[in-house]
């Protein structure tokens, strides 16, 4: 004759069903957030981009400042090839930074670690620019603004963002 098991009186294991029952309901939550989990890493880029064009502006601010306190040149242009931005030397042009490599984009790198963007060069209207891009992911594309060195003396550098970029 078989004996039933005999359980100890405070311990008991979940059922069949009661398994299934939360497996069901660990995946329907899990479906759920997911897709907010997307929109908020898509919406957390938007944000890294905005603040990073920030970053951007006032760098170039703080470098167009640090250029007209400098001593002028005899023309009475101020002299900014060159200006010490958190101990790095930005090379600038017409008393901004420069879209180049050793112009804005080492500018705003010595701000802090930049590992996610990636500086292309590009031209606007004939005029140099840099492109920033932050680096794709699988959840959203390429996010980038373009950042064109001023011109010509007395005018300002355009910072543009490209909104159909980072959806």
């Amino acid at each position: 004759m078989l004996c039933p098991r005999t359980r100890s009186p405070g311990i008991r294991g979940l059922s069949r069903l009661e398994f299934s029952v939360a497996v069901v309901l660990v995946s329907v939550l899990i479906a759920v957030a997911l897709p907010r989990l997307a929109d908020s890493r898509v919406a957390a880029r938007q944000v890294r981009l905005k603040m990073l064009m920030s970053t951007t502006q006032a760098t170039a601010n703080l470098f167009r400042l640090r250029c007209e306190a400098m001593p002028a040149s005899p023309s009475g242009e101020p002299r900014c090839e060159h200006v010490l931005l958190q101990g790095q030397k930005v090379v600038g042009i017409h008393g901004w930074p420069a879209a180049s490599a050793d112009g804005i984009a080492i500018a705003v790198n010595s701000w802090g670690d930049t590992a996610d963007i990636d500086w292309q060069p590009d031209r606007i209207e004939g005029v140099p620019a840099l492109r920033a891009r932050l680096k794709p992911t699988a959840v959203a594309g390429a996010c980038e603004f373009i950042y064109a060195q001023a011109a010509s003396p007395g005018a300002a550098p355009r910072i543009e963002l490209l909104d159909a970029s980072c959806p």
